[in-house]
């Protein structure tokens, strides 16, 4: 068996290995999952993340989605509309996980009770039918209801449907929660971590079905209430309804814009080489590799959120980044052998092109494939959960993408590809590289100066950029889900939770009360100088309750008065009213309030930082207090984000440095190698702070994408003109090496901005975004690496 048949036999093998494996992890990826909750975006051993978990246990913080109802014909007190309130809560009470539906016309209408000992729980609306006048001055201003059952205007109505936690995963939670609290003193021994890992692997099996029960009871009330919204306005909120937003969007941005992107991609494949071959070989590897990561990401069960949304647009990327480097080299060596052959297509050989092509590229595939890999591996060293696992995504993603392109493609290239005669070049790119290239040469001061006054006065803008986060922020405005959630916000409370835990000091405790004056004063002073806060959206706590009761009894309740009503409520009004915000064995009083994210100009780190200096000025110690809820998580998690931008950027350009030593073996390739990724960082860093697009859960990735975009096309360009100066007077290096890795670099730059700009026209904000970005940083690393890299080899690198 000669060598050509052995090569043969072997890409034969390889095509086979590639369909067995494409067709295990193939029926893996159905598994592959989409998780938009907001606890992916929490570190388990986060101390503020505990903190939260404990008091939502505490207080039996419950799950809910808020539906606000806007009626046109009539007025929110009149009986038709009370009514249809009514049919709405019969209709949603019937859904299996619902526990109850809270509106205005089933709670007490405190104000109509006869003193304190009166029986509140039948002064409802549903059974006193108060007339319109009385419920309108009897909710004007109300402290428990207003910003959460009727809006500040009085035009709006809301339903809190409440859901209730399955039993067992109650258990387990409170089970996990015992573990996790031993982290904020110390590490967990080996035996809690086990017993901990069992019990998150539990829970994740029971959320696993209730994610699904969760889409299903959103459709079911969205069914509903189209029922009763053909004459009025329903308005959907709540970490439910968001999660099943996202969750929607992001499938169909993958859809939609998959199939877009793939279109983009057909055509410009086929202007570019004008051979079917070169089009549906490259799409075919591209969905392999897809198919392939899906496949490992179900397996290793990493779970795309939020962050990664993206990790199958930068598959495409990489995949097809290295494809159109091997097409470029392959059509170099066909033109070669096409010149020095009369009978080019009998004479020529597939398996000696291939193995030609693949050896000539190996070294600078390999090479980029690694600093890729480096870079995004660096995102690992995150102090941000879903970060790290992003960064673990895209180390499989970049190893999929290797072995696809260096293997699968080369298999299918000499099992299925008939030797052809070379594409030849477009005019208008061989013009433009000449061009570049004698500008690159006889203007060497003007390029310096110029890209290093575009790169200053662009990157300047870093400077300016903002870490904030807003969920409001990541639908386009135009959208349905941006319209409602935006309405709930700024109508019914706001969208963010945040409590502030008050520790009752000891001088306010007084034996056989339930709270004394003292304390209440204080939660009282609080919440007041919460309510000063201009984001702050509903605030309620046991003040409003006093508040009632004092309207109730006619004049201000005595400490031995709340002691005597709070004893004598009913079970279920006390966990209303009491429970869900004081714990008489802890001593303590929760101020529950909501933050609303849509507040023009609201600044979240200063907010947490006034909350903090005005609880001090109120004589508060950091020891009596403790803020909690998905705020401060949020925010904890916007602090690491810029401390840990700064640190990934140094440690990147660090590790990038070394390799390149590895690789070039010269100190001087390896920093002139980093000058026009530097570049691109810094103009797409620059480029958002101009634009005040703030570094969020998304847009943080940025800089690393584009980081790992402009150092594979360094790279290669690098290598070739290393090759090109054995082989050149130094006066034709740059031109050679314009038009031949120059070609694979305009064409790789293009189908990307093309293909990956179409992403402009989605409704997700971040999708959106991480389209135009890379584009900017494809853009900018093409022109950085033909003009400023080849001026700097010139002057510092000789044969």
């Amino acid at each position: 068996m000669n060598k050509d048949t052995k090569m043969r036999a072997l890409s034969w093998g390889i095509c086979i290995c590639f369909t067995i494996l494409l067709a295990f992890l193939g029926w893996q990826a159905q598994y592959f999952e989409i998780d938009a909750s907001a606890d992916t975006l929490l570190v388990e051993n986060n101390k503020h993340h505990i903190h939260t978990q404990i008091v939502d246990q505490k207080y039996a913080t419950q799950e809910f989605i808020l539906i606000a109802y806007k009626p046109k014909a009539q007025n929110i007190f009149e009986p038709a509309s009370l009514q249809k309130i009514l049919d709405i809560s019969a209709q949603i009470k019937k859904i299996q996980r619902v526990k109850q539906v809270r509106s205005i016309v089933n709670v007490p209408i405190f104000t109509q009770a006869n003193g304190i000992s009166a029986d509140v729980n039948s002064l409802t609306w549903e059974n006193q039918q108060y007339d319109a006048q009385t419920l309108k001055l009897s909710l004007n201003s109300h402290p428990l209801y207003e910003g959460l059952l009727i809006n500040e205007a009085q035009d709006a109505l809301s339903m809190q449907v409440v859901f209730n936690t399955p039993e067992k995963l109650s258990k387990l939670q409170q089970q996990s929660v015992e573990i996790k609290k031993h982290r904020l003193d110390r590490e967990l021994n080996t035996q809690e971590k086990q017993k901990l890992e069992q019990l998150q692997a539990q829970i994740e099996r029971i959320n696993k079905l209730l994610d699904k029960k969760r889409i299903k009871e959103i459709e079911q009330i969205r069914a509903i209430l189209k029922q009763f919204g053909q004459q009025d306005e329903f308005y959907l909120g709540g970490n439910n309804l968001l999660a099943y937003e996202l969750i929607n969007i992001i499938k169909s941005d993958l859809l939609i814009f998959g199939s877009a992107i793939l279109s983009v991609v057909v055509f410009l494949l086929w202007y570019l080489f004008r051979q079917f071959n070169w089009v549906l070989l490259p799409v075919i590897c591209c969905a392999t590799s897809v198919l392939l990561t899906l496949g490992l990401l179900a397996l290793f069960g990493l779970k795309v959120t939020v962050i990664s949304a993206n990790v199958i647009a930068l598959q495409i990327i990489l995949t097809l980044a290295m494809i159109i480097h091997i097409i470029v080299r392959y059509q170099e060596i066909v033109q070669r052998e096409q010149a020095s052959q009369q009978n080019f297509k009998h004479q020529t050989n597939q398996v000696v092109l291939v193995t030609e092509t693949i050896k000539s590229k190996i070294k600078p595939c390999l090479f980029a494939g690694i600093t890729t890999t480096i870079g995004f591996g660096t995102l690992i060293l995150s102090s941000v959960q879903p970060v790290i696992s992003f960064g673990w995504m895209m180390v499989l993603a970049m190893l999929v993408s290797f072995a696809v392109s260096l293997v699968f493609f080369p298999a299918l290239l000499i099992t299925f590809y008939s030797v052809k005669a070379h594409v030849e070049k477009h005019k208008l790119i061989e013009n433009s590289m000449r061009g570049i290239a004698g500008l690159t040469q006889n203007s060497t001061r003007l390029l310096v100066v110029f890209t290093v006054l575009i790169t200053l006065c662009i990157g300047i803008g870093s400077l300016k950029l903002t870490a904030e986060n807003s969920f409001l922020n990541y639908f386009d405005e135009s959208t349905d889900v941006r319209r409602e959630l935006s309405y709930i916000d700024q109508q019914f409370g706001g969208s963010t939770s945040l409590d502030v835990i008050y520790k009752i000091p000891p001088s306010q405790i007084k034996e056989n009360l339930i709270l004394s004056a003292e304390a209440v004063q204080s939660v009282a002073d609080i919440q007041d100088m919460l309510a000063q806060q201009s984001a702050m959206g509903n605030i309620t706590s046991l003040a409003d309750f006093t508040k009632i009761a004092q309207v109730v009894n006619g004049k201000p309740l005595t400490e031995y008065e709340l002691t005597v009503l709070y004893r004598s409520l009913d079970k279920e009004l006390r966990q209303d009213l009491f429970a869900a915000y004081f714990s008489k064995s802890d001593n303590e009083v929760r101020i529950s309030t909501r933050i609303q994210d849509s507040k023009a100009g609201l600044d979240r780190g200063a907010l947490l930082a006034t909350i903090k200096q005005n609880l001090a000025d109120l004589g508060i110690s950091d020891e009596q207090y403790l803020l909690t809820g998905l705020f401060v998580l949020y925010q904890d998690i916007l602090t690491k984000l810029v401390d840990s931008q700064i640190t990934t950027l140094l440690v990147v350009y660090i590790a990038m440095a070394l390799v390149l030593l590895l690789i070039f073996s010269s100190w001087k390739i390896a920093l002139i190698a980093l000058v026009p990724n530097i570049i691109t960082t810094a103009i797409v860093m620059g480029i958002m702070g101009w634009f005040a697009i703030p570094l969020d859960l998304m847009t943080m990735t940025i800089a690393t994408v584009a980081m790992g975009i402009s150092m594979d096309d360094t790279i290669h360009y690098v290598h070739r003109y290393l090759q090109e100066l054995k082989e050149h007077n130094d006066g034709n290096v740059i031109e050679a090496t314009n038009l031949s890795v120059g070609y694979a670099l305009v064409y790789t730059t293009t189908i990307i901005i093309m293909g990956f700009g179409m992403l402009v026209f989605s409704n997700f904000v971040p999708s959106m975004l991480f389209g135009l970005l890379t584009g900017i940083a494809m853009f900018v690393a093409l022109i950085t690496d033909i003009t400023i890299l080849p001026v700097m080899l010139t002057k510092f690198i000789r044969k």
